[in-house]
């Protein structure tokens, strides 16, 4: 399967929304699933890059803010489209 326009895609289910509105909820589904990957693959303690300590997922953050974006445009319907996404 190709890369999804995940605005086009939300845009099918949401075609009353403004565009920046779906481009804005599309970069915080496509930003927080990136995060959410890493955190599945390397866990919320990793090592620093240079001094090999323990420290927290700079990821953790990133899906912390996205998710909060997310939770806020709960006028988006989105399921459809994460179950797209979640199948590549």
């Amino acid at each position: 399967m190709g890369e999804i326009d995940t605005v086009a895609e939300l845009q099918k289910d949401n075609p009353r929304l403004r565009a920046v509105d779906l481009r804005v909820f599309a970069d915080a589904l496509t930003l927080y699933q990136e995060a959410a990957k890493n955190l599945h693959e390397n866990g919320a303690v990793v090592a620093h890059p240079r001094t090999g300590t323990p420290i927290e997922n700079p990821y953790l953050k990133i899906q912390t803010a996205k998710g909060a974006v997310l939770a806020k445009m709960r006028m988006v319907k989105c399921d459809r489209v994460m179950e797209m996404l979640a199948a590549e």
